[in-house]
């Protein structure tokens, strides 16, 4: 298993290494506007942090469904199912390279935030400041924004729970297409909407989880109720997989 997670983890590294690439700059160039007391800079490093954040976090979902997809439908990994492994530890392995993938990235990102806040603080007096500066920029260019750092840090775990289910859902989907599906007429776009189908239904369920005594509860709750329709999406895939699959 550790072995198919290594495999799992070369495959993707190239891109999260362009995506820490990315980030440097816009941090060099956030870190410059500080302590040059470059206001744009600030605000461009800034934008680009966030952007880095949220673009990154989706990239890396995407691409493991991409790299999946690649498995099944092409000879790119046949050896791998040659493996004496099951469908559920080759599954298993791409699931937990993604999530593990997604945790670390969420805690570079929040601890880099926290960095960034803390020589905002020392350097601009508090980080409002820069928060108001943000604000001015984008109200500038007539884009509203409501800046929430504390319930932003609080729905992270939410966020990258419900990020993995419909990464997992999306795995579900292209199994369908590659086994049940496969050689029928419109099978990708019958995929496509299963998969539209039980993420709008799992998104459903969740948001009808009644609100708790506080916000930081609901959010940890709706998180787990995410991990616990991942595991399912997990075993129904595993199973399709080891009865339907043909390589």
């Amino acid at each position: 298993m550790l072995k198919l997670m290594k495999y799992e983890f070369r495959k993707t590294m190239f891109s999260k290494m362009i995506l820490l690439a990315i980030t440097a700059v816009f941090e060099a160039l956030f870190l410059a506007g500080i302590f040059l007391d470059w206001e744009n800079g600030i605000v461009f490093g800034v934008m680009g942090l966030v952007l880095c954040t949220f673009i990154g976090i989706f990239y890396i979902g995407l691409e493991s469904l991409l790299v999946f997809h690649r498995d099944l439908n092409t000879k790119q990994s046949y050896m791998l199912f040659l493996t004496p492994r099951n469908s559920y530890q080759i599954l298993g392995a791409k699931v937990l390279e993604n999530g593990i993938s997604l945790f670390l990235a969420g805690c570079f990102f929040i601890v880099l935030a926290a960095a960034d806040y803390t020589v905002a603080v020392v350097r601009l007096g508090g980080f409002k400041e820069l928060l108001d500066m943000v604000e001015a920029f984008l109200t500038m260019i007539q884009i509203e924004v409501d800046i929430t750092v504390v319930d932003s840090v609080v729905a992270v775990l939410e966020v990258l729970a419900l990020w993995l289910m419909t990464i997992v859902t999306g795995a579900l989907a292209i199994v369908l297409s590659a086994t049940v599906l496969a050689g029928k007429r419109f099978s990708g776009l019958v995929s496509f909407l299963i998969f539209m189908l039980i993420t709008w239904g799992c998104n459903t369920l969740i948001n009808h989880i009644p609100e708790l005594s506080t916000m930081t509860f609901t959010y940890l709750v709706q998180a787990l109720a995410a991990l616990l329709l991942t595991v399912v999406m997990y075993v129904v895939s595993g199973w399709v997989m080891e009865r339907k699959l043909s390589v």
